[in-house]
């Protein structure tokens, strides 16, 4: 059973949409991920912990290009970054070293929306 979401929203830009679901605490996230049938697993250590993770929708009639999973409880500065990066990648397949600055603006406008709905909603500062 899916942990209840402190809140779930979309957000695009450049015909990237990412659904975004903030989940209360780190072990939230890290038991999802873990028992997410849309994920594919990489082997964590026993001692390791998901404190966010992405799941593309590889369906081509999906409303969004993935699914990104967060902890209000977590590093939200650098895991909502790490977590827009994986999306904008799988969205772009390749970047090559003259067309990074489309893949870099792409991550730095995500992550400011996904931010400012998540301290808008007060449940990070």
């Amino acid at each position: 059973m899916k942990p209840a979401a402190l809140m779930v929203f979309t957000v695009s830009y450049n015909g990237i949409r990412i659904r975004v679901r903030v989940l209360p605490t780190v072990r939230d996230v890290h038991r999802e991920y873990t028992n997410s049938p849309l994920v594919t697993h990489q082997r964590i250590g026993k001692d390791k912990v998901v404190n966010g993770f992405t799941a593309p929708t590889d369906s081509p009639s999906a409303k969004h290009t993935a699914t990104v999973v967060l902890a209000a409880s977590g590093r939200l500065e650098e895991d909502i970054p790490h977590e827009v990066a994986h999306v904008v990648i799988h969205k772009r397949i390749c970047v090559h070293r003259d067309d990074d600055e489309a893949a870099a603006t792409a991550i730095g406008i995500l992550s400011a929306r996904i931010s400012r709905k998540i301290v808008r909603a007060g449940i990070a500062t």
